[in-house]
């Protein structure tokens, strides 16, 4: 039997990652791009320079940004703990995994291949954009795969729902 982490229907690797690390992840991200728009803004890609002023439209969607991080957050920790059907979890992740490829995408185009691929320059919002979220989408992958053990309810004695 599989060991779970709280009410998660999640084994207990699955559940810290997805149920706490990165709900907390998230609400961080949203707290940063909220307070500090610009600056959220600008730490996106290494800079060479004084970070170029950033125009009120650019700090709408920085807002914006950080409201789909809360939203995210809210949807991870649903998906996680407060439903009842594995299949939500599943589901939940396979989505995910989804969002994580366009991310990665979003990224690759947005800095281009030759920044994409210099690791050893990034900076930490960039290990964040590119490394955690491989990160994470090889983990939800490998958790709806059952790498980690199979997800279930456990709802008393042994008895799974």
């Amino acid at each position: 039997m599989t060991r779970s982490l709280g009410t998660t229907a999640l084994p207990f690797w699955p559940a810290l990652l997805f149920t706490y690390l990165e709900p907390i992840s998230l609400i961080i991200g949203a707290q940063a791009a909220i307070t500090a728009p610009s600056t959220f803004v600008s730490s996106q890609l290494q800079s060479l320079g004084s970070a170029d002023p950033v125009s009120p439209a650019v700090d709408i969607l920085a807002y914006t940004l950080g409201s789909l991080f809360l939203l995210l957050a809210g949807y991870a920790l649903t998906c996680t703990v407060l439903t009842r059907d594995p299949n939500v979890t599943k589901y939940y992740l396979v989505f995910a995994a989804c969002g994580d490829v366009g991310h990665l995408a979003a990224n690759y185009v947005g800095m281009g291949s030759s920044v994409f691929w210099a690791y050893r320059e990034w900076n930490e919002v960039m290990w964040g954009n590119i490394a955690v979220t491989m990160f994470l989408f090889l983990n939800r992958v490998a958790t709806v795969n059952g790498v980690f053990g199979t997800p279930g309810w456990v709802i008393g004695e042994g008895k799974k729902l």
